[in-house]
């Protein structure tokens, strides 16, 4: 019961800084790719680049989806969750190019880790539990999306983009943290299962 209560709780960590990271920077990444890429680029091609980050985080679930048959899903989901915080972290100084190359990695791991995430809930929450994150974990996820955009407001207001880069880096740091509790107690139920096999 105890390694229940826990994987619930970081799972809920996981929902909200997910949910916080995703819905700030699908919100304000036309307007980070505007201000930060320079020279007045006209706002056709500000609608390009962001679709084509976007493309990649679309891109990224499919690739996700054929590697959680090949590798452990609580190991894939920590891999996504670093990737996710060094892109995030890359994209608060970048500019130019190498802004929507960050932007594109950064949301190529959040989009993956959508597909992973409800793997590893299926297949490390107790039955009796399983229900009930999924219902919070919907429902937070959700529910931060009205705040990412009042925390955009607010952050940017106070030391635009930079900041709310900052904020979302830490958010992200977050979500790395409890992502990598969540793989270290998976892990503990792997070998446990591994015991537990019948020998052929």
């Amino acid at each position: 019961m105890p390694a229940a209560v826990a994987i619930f709780a970081l799972f809920m960590v996981v929902a909200l800084t997910a949910g916080l990271v995703f819905n700030t920077l699908t919100v304000a990444l036309p307007k980070i790719v505007d201000e930060r890429i320079g020279g007045g680029i006209p706002l056709v091609v500000v609608g390009g680049l962001s679709t084509a980050v976007f493309l990649c985080g679309g891109l990224a679930q499919i690739a996700v989806g054929r590697l959680v048959e090949r590798f452990p899903p609580h190991l894939l989901f920590a891999a996504i969750a670093l990737i996710q915080f060094a892109g995030v972290a890359w994209a608060v100084r970048a500019t130019g190019t190498t802004l929507v190359v960050a932007l594109a990695v950064t949301m190529a791991a959040i989009y993956g880790q959508i597909t992973v995430n409800d793997l590893v809930i299926a297949r490390y929450t107790a039955d009796a539990w399983r229900g009930r994150v999924y219902a919070v974990r919907y429902f937070f996820t959700f529910m931060v999306s009205g705040v990412a955009v009042s925390m955009i407001a607010f952050l940017y207001a106070r030391g635009g983009f930079d900041l709310v880069l900052d904020a979302t880096a830490i958010i992200a740091l977050g979500f790395l943290i409890a992502v990598l509790l969540i793989a270290l107690i998976a892990n503990g139920v792997e070998k446990t299962r591994m015991v537990q096999q019948p020998a052929e």
